[in-house]
């Protein structure tokens, strides 16, 4: 507990003393969404100085927002679907493999670097986490808050590529597309939790995400076309992967095509709802656990 005494001259006349008290706070997870709530401003803060410092003395600035995700798709584009001929499984889309690529690299660029940058955050601001007491829930929800607005302006690049490769977007754009944008900020903010704790108890995480984000790309099909797995007896399994059902809804919504060639199913959505929300919960349960050790073992 500490004590504050304001001066003489502070304040009106007989105001008592006041006293701020830091006590740990109730229930299985233990969140102060009322603190959280009073220090909003500090999560803007947060967000806009990792946005300024990723882009800091870049020449090309904040245009890697952009660069980035393009290149990505070129670089899918050209190997699986012009070299491997992976285009020839859009039937009636061969041409259109580049949004077919990009509308799955919008939630994924988040998802990732809420595993990359999100999984590192606490190691990284750990003289901030040792010195002064906040809401250390904000450190990864900054990470993940930053690369919500890379993808906000993504979002714009595929506007124009698909008019670009004269494709019709979906009437379900506007109905979905937020409650995607929230379903995979869940997922975001799931993994950014559960990683960061993991990665200040155990170092050797620093090592596996690079390896985990990678893994994860290829088994969300991010690259290539679903239609690769076809009826296999293994198709069963991507129901235990979150971020299959997010993307394919999001080439459901953003792209007309169908759902054969995207891989939208209602189970594949309904499992990554429920598997976004225990990844969310599993994520804040992990990060309060282990959040009263972080000064000692940062």
């Amino acid at each position: 507990m500490t004590t504050f005494q304001p001066p003489a001259d502070a304040g009106a006349p007989g105001d008592a003393e006041r006293e701020t008290v830091i006590e740990p706070t109730k229930g299985w997870i233990g969140i102060n969404w009322r603190e959280m709530l009073h220090s909003r401003e500090l999560l803007y803060f947060l967000i806009w100085r990792d946005l300024k410092v990723r882009y800091k003395q870049a020449v090309l600035g904040v245009g890697w927002v952009v660069l980035q995700p393009v290149m990505n798709m070129i670089l899918f584009t050209l190997v699986f679907g012009s070299a491997a001929g992976l285009n020839q499984r859009l039937k009636g889309h061969e041409n259109q493999y580049s949004v077919f690529v990009y509308a799955a690299l919008l939630p994924w660029q988040l998802f990732a670097t809420a595993i990359s940058s999100g999984g590192m955050s606490l190691v990284n601001q750990q003289n901030i986490v040792k010195k002064i007491y906040f809401p250390r829930l904000y450190v990864p929800t900054a990470a993940v808050g930053g690369a919500l607005t890379d993808m906000a302006i993504s979002f714009v690049i595929v506007i124009g590529l698909a008019a670009f490769k004269h494709v019709t977007f979906s009437p379900l754009l506007l109905l979905m597309l937020p409650l995607l944008v929230l379903l995979t900020l869940l997922n975001a903010l799931g993994v950014a939790y559960l990683l960061s704790a993991l990665t200040v108890k155990y170092r050797d995480f620093r090592f596996l995400i690079p390896f985990m984000s990678q893994v994860l790309m290829f088994v969300s099909f991010v690259a290539f076309p679903p239609a690769l797995v076809g009826n296999s007896k293994w198709k069963w399994l991507l129901l235990f992967n979150p971020m299959y059902g997010v993307v394919a809804a999001f080439r459901k919504c953003i792209l007309n095509f169908p759902d054969s060639v995207t891989g939208f199913a209602p189970q594949y959505l309904i499992s990554s709802i429920v598997g976004g929300m225990l990844l969310f919960w599993v994520g804040l349960f992990v990060f309060r656990r282990t959040e009263r050790n972080f000064a000692d073992i940062a």
